[in-house]
């Protein structure tokens, strides 16, 4: 009579089944990471930052103004604004545009404007690096902005 020997089949494949559940819980891991990340508030706050400075680096001040905090637009009339902008940086730096890095965004709870305001709410404080190639040579400013919202919009202030 013939003997057959039994399969080890969960045995020999539990090696490949116990591989595949670890790869996969790795990518579902990523894939959550990611998706958090790019729909945060934070990851929001830096892309409007972005946006502002995209427009500053065109040259675009007109849009870029109208991103700022009311506080803002009070200090700054949008003419002037415009000018000084493109007086400063384009014509004296000798420079047609810049490049710039945003840093990450940190949450400052309980944030007040002024002392005048007593509405605290939730900011986000991040640096803005502007990086010329200048008449004058490599230059680097580091400016720190205030993000926030006003009229349930995103809005831009800098700091003093």
């Amino acid at each position: 009579m013939i003997k057959l020997k039994k399969r080890r089949y969960y045995s020999k494949n539990y090696p490949n089944l116990f591989f595949l559940t670890v790869v996969l819980s790795v990518i579902v891991t990523l894939l959550i990471y990611i998706f958090i990340q790019l729909f945060s508030t934070e990851r929001k706050v830096i892309n409007f930052v972005e946006e502002f400075y995209q427009y500053e680096q065109k040259g675009d001040f007109s849009n870029s103004w109208e991103l700022f905090h009311s506080h803002m637009k009070e200090k700054f009339d949008k003419t002037g604004y415009i000018q000084d902008r493109a007086h400063v940086f384009f014509d004296h730096f000798g420079v047609d545009t810049f490049e710039f890095k945003v840093t990450d965004a940190e949450k400052i709870k309980g944030y007040q404007l002024d002392q005048e305001n007593n509405f605290p709410q939730t900011a986000y404080r991040l640096t803005v690096i502007y990086f010329y190639e200048s008449k004058y040579g490599y230059l680097e400013i580091h400016q720190p902005v205030i993000v926030l919202e006003e009229d349930q919009k995103w809005t831009m202030l800098w700091e003093d």
